[in-house]
């Protein structure tokens, strides 16, 4: 099988899906996969079987090498220096140099100045969505109708 097509999920949780073998399209709900991680396999009905990587993020992230500190809210014993390696609106994702102790639901407060003029410091309160070794992927949680300017700019860069 070829590499999976990324296919961007619509914000009521359903995905248009095309055959590459007859170029039939069809609309299904996704939701039962949104903590999936890797590609799903798809049956079209000309039979064709082909894989998608589903995309549920709802804002583009810019990939980034910025240096910084987590720390794990309420127990500062787990964090450590980080290596911002994408960034959006929403969130970011990050390495560290060791595998790190953060869990799926953690809380952690983040640090790190951006690569602009400015080199604004950005400070955000995240949720962690993903951990896989060295990298953790999280989700601001202090969005709450709030539109982070220094951010907003640097992304448009």
């Amino acid at each position: 099988m070829s590499q999976p097509k990324t296919v961007y999920v619509n914000s009521d949780d359903t995905a248009v899906f095309v055959c590459p073998n007859c170029g039939s399209s069809k609309t299904a709900s996704v939701a039962r996969f949104k903590n999936q991680r890797g590609a799903i396999k798809v049956r079209c009905a000309c039979k064709e079987v082909y894989r998608v990587q589903l995309e549920f993020r709802r804002s583009w992230r810019k990939p980034t090498e910025l240096n910084g500190l987590y720390t794990k809210a309420g127990d500062e014993t787990i964090g450590g220096r980080m290596v911002v390696k994408n960034i959006s609106q929403g969130g970011v994702g990050f390495i560290t140099k060791s595998k790190n102790r953060l869990q799926i639901g953690d809380v952690i407060n983040l640090k790190f100045n951006l690569d602009d003029a400015e080199k604004s410091q950005i400070r955000k309160r995240a949720e962690v969505r993903v951990v896989e070794d060295h990298y953790t992927g999280c989700q601001f949680t202090d969005m709450a109708g709030t539109y982070d300017k220094a951010l907003g700019f640097y992304l448009k860069r």
